[in-house]
């Protein structure tokens, strides 16, 4: 029954949500520039590639994800709940484990404090949640949130969320290696039900809180907003850091979707998604609504996604089979990625084609590849191409020759590696092995594996022994 409510619940609040924004606010996304629709340059064969079994499926700050709660100042994972926060955690992570996430959006719940300072015990607990979350190998895709019902009395005012907002500034100051290590995006939360900006009683003013979690986040960790309408809140010195979740995919233009999908604004949307963090999820299955799976791969090519939830319409109910669970049977082939201008690694494919869960496991956020191995007159060099969605964010590179650091690329640019990128590295080289690090600029542990059939030692790709 409680399931029930809740489903009833969402349904209302999408139709209150897209009601009250349609029309009411003007929408004005930022161009950026266009993003290739085609690779430039072939890849040759000169580092071997992997193939669908040999896959790597360990890399951070992409793919499916999971979602969990901990309502800071109890023992519960959703408010009013009953089931525990560590409970709650355990269970994504080993119903889920299948799909081998690495990635949780984890809601924590400022409720109980919505009208009072945290008090610092529930701080330390915030950090021994984290600890405990480092220690499971997870990143998160942290949202703070209030309210949870329709029509709730007990709910933040402006001012009670900056104020949040400064303490929790200074807990990440005061953690700010644990908070990388976990970390690896935000979303705007606070506002609303489940922190998704609609839905409460109480006049909350956007751009003040923007700018407070804006404030509360060190400015490399990408922040997501919920809507077009938000996103054009955002001032222009703060634009850059900014995107968008995509809470209803379905895979074809609807009354409750992020924005009319002829709208002028729209392609401009997806390509400034490109240029940083989008994450995205389907709607419950169990709410009943069609899903259009292509359609949906056409979205998430389209956002350039970075992560996908996988809690819904996935495996919700053992008794039914929900979209992303029928997407294990039905196929895309390579003449439709091809028509569609969708990229992919063709070495992932089999007997021409990849299901559709397959694609998107594989495909979501970055997807590295080395190739075009060049050795001649004292130079070296070789290609990275991303047949991801998104580009590899705040990563930097190293090169080693018989294990000594040759080069150090800290330009190293994401954007030349957005959807569809490739880029050329070159290096002085006298003879020796080739390896390549590609590393996390904000958790140095987090080392990116290539998608090539070859040894990966100490976060160290070996692409080449003398």
């Amino acid at each position: 029954m409680k399931k029930i409510c809740l489903i009833v619940i969402m349904v209302v609040a999408m139709v209150f949500i897209f009601s009250c924004f349609a029309g009411c606010k003007k929408i004005d996304i930022k161009e950026y520039p266009a993003v290739d629709t085609e690779f430039r340059y072939s890849l040759d064969d000169s580092i071997k590639f992997c193939d669908l079994t040999s896959a790597p499926l360990d890399n951070q700050n992409r793919g499916f994800r999971g979602e969990t709660y901990i309502t800071l100042g109890t023992d519960e994972a959703y408010p009013n709940s009953g089931e525990n926060y560590v409970d709650k955690l355990d269970e994504q992570l080993s119903r889920h484990g299948v799909q081998d996430i690495k990635i949780l959006q984890v809601y924590v719940y400022l409720i109980k404090y919505y009208n009072t300072d945290i008090p610092q015990s529930a701080l330390d607990q915030l950090k021994s949640y984290f600890e405990l979350l480092k220690s499971k190998n997870v990143k998160i895709l942290l949202r703070f949130a209030y309210e949870t019902s329709e029509g709730q009395k007990e709910g933040p005012r402006t001012r009670n969320i900056e104020k949040h907002c400064s303490q929790l500034k200074t807990f990440i100051s005061q953690n700010r290696q644990l908070f990388d290590d976990v970390v690896y995006a935000v979303q705007l939360g606070m506002i609303g039900l489940w922190g998704e900006g609609h839905g409460s009683v109480h006049r909350i003013s956007v751009r003040r809180v923007i700018e407070a979690v804006a404030d509360m986040v060190p400015e490399e960790v990408p922040i997501m907003v919920r809507t077009p309408e938000m996103l054009t809140q955002v001032p222009d010195n703060l634009e850059s850091r900014f995107s968008v979740h995509d809470d209803y995919l379905l895979g074809y233009d609807h009354e409750w979707g992020m924005m009319d999908w002829q709208s002028p604004e729209y392609p401009k949307l997806l390509t400034k998604c490109k240029y940083t963090i989008t994450d995205g999820e389907l709607p419950w299955g169990r709410s009943g609504i069609e899903i259009d799976l292509k359609g949906l791969v056409g979205q998430c090519v389209g956002y350039g996604l970075t992560t996908l939830s996988i809690e819904h319409n996935y495996n919700e109910e053992e008794d039914k089979i929900f979209a992303l669970e029928k997407a294990k049977s039905e196929y895309l082939d390579k003449e439709f990625l091809d028509s569609n201008h969708y990229p992919y690694n063709p070495n992932l494919l089999t007997d021409g084609k990849i299901s559709i869960l397959d694609y998107l496991k594989y495909h979501l956020g970055y997807q590295l590849v080395a190739s075009n191995l060049k050795i001649q007159s004292g130079k070296a060099s070789f290609m990275l191409t991303n047949f991801g969605f998104a580009s590899p964010y705040y990563y930097d590179m190293k090169v080693y020759v018989d294990g000594k650091e040759v080069k150090t690329y800290e330009e190293f640019d994401s954007k030349n590696l957005l959807q569809f990128g490739q880029s050329v590295f070159t290096f002085d080289y006298e003879g020796g092995d080739i390896e390549i690090e590609l590393f996390n600029k904000r958790d140095n542990d987090d080392k990116i594996r290539l998608y090539n059939d070859i040894e990966f030692v100490d976060g160290k790709n070996v692409i080449f022994r003398s």
